[in-house]
């Protein structure tokens, strides 16, 4: 039972690491780093939902699940199997809960920039609004864009 209590306590824990998606919030490891910007023009939005991360779920499902199929019985042969179909069932649930606890509500913002070409940007709803016609910069960074008001 220890066991069990130790795998929900660390799932509960991973769960709840931020790894946020939204623009006004920033990485610890991009603060006072050089990072490119590029202006454009929002043309279109759309909202969207960001699938949420069903890895963690999964792997804190299987160990909660093996856990709990192991102790099912005293016979060897059996607890093992148990413990396998315990863990697969584990995973499928955890898998689902992981993704319905972290997915996000997110807006996909097509901007047309000042040189004329059109990117698309999916990021996390924040503290911004966004509507056509509006003027904002896109700020990248290691393979990643935010996108912000410039006005």
């Amino acid at each position: 039972m220890k066991t069990f209590l130790l795998i929900l306590i660390i799932f509960i824990t991973s769960s709840c690491v931020n790894n946020s998606l939204q623009p006004d919030v920033v990485s610890r490891s991009d603060a006072q780093k050089q990072q490119y910007v590029v202006f454009g023009i929002i043309r279109d939005t759309t909202k969207v939902t960001i699938e949420g991360d069903r890895e963690v779920g999964a792997a804190a499902g299987a160990a909660i699940g093996a856990v709990v199929g192991k102790n099912t019985t005293n016979s060897e042969p059996e607890s093992d199997i148990a413990s396998v179909l315990g863990g697969l069932v584990g995973s499928a649930i955890g898998s689902e809960i992981g993704s319905a606890v972290t997915k996000k509500d997110g807006i996909e913002l097509l901007i047309e920039t000042d040189a004329g070409s059109f990117v698309s940007i999916i990021q996390e709803i924040g503290s911004y609004s966004f509507f056509n016609g509006q003027k904002v910069r896109i700020i990248k960074r290691n393979g990643k864009s935010r996108v912000i008001p410039f006005e």
